[in-house]
C-alpha cells in the first residue's frame, strides 16, 4: 500500500513539473511573437503617424495629390544694371582743323537727324571746295570723245567729292557746290541720329584739330541691360527670350526686353555671366546707370518630379510631407529636396510618381505631430 502511494506521488510530482515547463513555453513564445509584432507595426499615435478625429478632418479641409513629373516653368531673377544702347551711341569728332564759330546744341538737348550742332571755320575745307570745283569745272570741258582725258578727269572729280564726304559734307551741299561753283566759308557738321546731347566740348571761338572730341550723343528710346546671371541659371537663358524689369527708381511699374546676347565668359569671383538685355524705353523713364531687376521665365526641357511647395513642412533638419494611408490617418515621410521652382520643388528621393501627399493643411499636420511629441515627453 505504502509502495502503491509513492508511485502515484512520484508520478503527479512529474505531471506537475511538466506542465510547469510547459506553461513557461508557452508564455515565452507569446512573448517573442509580441516583441516581433512591436517591432514589424508602428501603431497609431507613434511620432510618425497622426490620427486626427472626424470632426477635426472636416475643419482642417485638407487636399492631396499625387506625386507626378511635370513641366515646370522656372522664374529667376538676376541684379542689372540699365546702360546706353552703344548702337545708338556716337561721338562727333572734328575731321578738320579749323576754329569753332557758332554752337547751336547743349548738353542735355534733344536732336533730330540732319540738325546743326555747331559750324566750323576750316582753310583746310576751304581748300577742298576748292579742289572739287576745279575738278568739276575740267570734267565738264572735256569732250565725251576722249575717253583717255575723260577717265583722268572723273577719277578726279570723284576724289575731289570723296574728300568733302569725309570732312562732313553732305550730297545736298556737294550738288549745290557744283551748280553754283561758290564755296561757303564754313563747315556744318551735323547729328547722325535723333537722340540727345550727353558731353558737348566745344565753345565759340575755340581752336580745334583734327580728333577734337565735339559731342557725345545717344538715342535713349532703347537702353541697353546687363544683368549677372548666377551660373547656375544660365542654361537657362535663350536668345530673344522676354525678360520682365524692374527698378525701385520707378516703383510698381514693369518693362518688357529681350535677351540680345550671352556673354561666353563666366566672372571667376562672382561666378556670374554678364547677359545683355535691349529694353524699349519710349517714355524716357529708364535712366543708364540705374540698378534694376531681371526676371527671367523659362521652361525645363525634361519633365521633373516636383510637388507644390506648401506640401513641405521642416522638422529641424528634416524635409517631411505626410501621406493619407487611412480615412483619417497620415503618416510622416521624409524627402531630399532639389531646386526650388517656383511654387514647386524638386524632388531628388523620398517619394514616387503616383504616391498621394498632403499639399493644403500639411503644416496643420505638422503642428499635430509635435503635438503628440511633446505629448509622449
Amino acid at each position: 500500500m505504502k509502495h502503491q502511494n509513492k508511485t502515484i506521488k512520484s508520478r503527479y510530482l512529474r505531471f506537475l513539473i511538466c506542465s510547469t515547463i510547459l506553461i513557461l513555453l508557452l508564455g515565452l513564445s507569446v512573448s517573442c511573437k509580441k516583441t516581433e509584432t512591436e517591432e514589424h507595426q508602428e501603431p497609431e499615435g507613434t511620432p510618425n503617424i497622426i490620427t486626427l478625429k472626424v470632426e477635426s478632418l472636416e475643419l482642417f479641409n485638407l487636399k492631396t495629390e499625387k506625386v507626378a513629373l511635370r513641366l515646370i516653368p522656372i522664374q529667376f531673377t538676376a541684379s542689372g544694371r540699365i546702360g546706353f544702347n552703344e548702337k545708338k551711341l556716337v561721338h562727333i569728332t572734328s575731321r578738320v582743323s579749323g576754329w569753332v564759330e557758332k554752337v547751336y546744341a547743349f548738353v542735355g538737348d534733344k536732336v533730330r537727324a540732319g540738325d546743326t550742332l555747331v559750324s566750323i571755320y576750316s582753310p583746310e575745307f576751304l581748300s577742298a571746295q576748292g579742289e572739287f570745283i576745279q575738278a568739276e569745272e575740267r570734267l565738264e570741258s572735256i569732250p565725251q570723245s576722249d575717253s583717255v582725258e575723260l577717265h583722268t578727269a572723273t577719277a578726279l572729280y570723284q576724289s575731289a567729292k570723296a574728300k568733302l564726304l569725309l570732312l562732313g559734307t553732305n550730297e545736298v551741299e556737294i550738288g549745290k557746290l557744283a551748280d553754283t561753283h561758290q564755296p561757303v566759308s564754313q563747315l556744318t557738321i551735323r547729328s547722325p541720329l535723333s537722340g540727345t546731347v550727353l558731353e558737348s566740348n566745344v565753345i565759340s571761338g575755340n581752336a580745334v584739330q583734327k580728333g577734337d572730341n565735339f559731342f557725345q550723343l545717344s538715342d535713349l528710346s532703347s537702353l541697353w541691360i546687363t544683368a549677372n546671371v548666377y551660373e547656375k541659371d544660365i542654361s537657362l537663358v535663350r536668345l530673344g527670350q522676354r525678360v520682365t524689369i524692374n527698378t525701385s527708381a520707378v516703383s510698381g511699374k514693369n518693362y518688357q526686353g529681350a535677351v540680345e546676347a550671352i556673354s561666353d565668359v563666366l566672372d571667376e569671383t562672382t561666378r556670374t555671366c554678364k547677359v545683355r538685355v535691349v529694353v524699349d524705353n519710349k517714355t524716357g523713364e529708364l535712366k543708364p546707370e540705374m540698378f534694376c531687376e531681371v526676371i527671367f521665365e523659362s521652361t525645363m526641357q525634361n519633365k521633373l518630379l516636383a510637388i507644390p511647395e506648401i506640401a513641405v513642412q521642416s522638422l529641424g533638419e528634416e524635409q517631411v510631407v505626410f501621406t493619407p494611408t487611412g480615412k483619417s490617418t497620415f503618416t510622416k515621410k521624409s524627402v531630399k529636396l532639389g531646386r526650388h521652382l517656383g511654387s514647386f520643388v524638386e524632388i531628388l528621393g523620398g517619394l514616387e510618381p503616383g504616391e498621394e501627399i498632403v499639399t493644403e493643411g500639411s503644416y496643420t499636420l505638422k503642428s499635430e505631430l509635435m503635438k503628440g511629441q511633446l505629448g509622449e515627453e
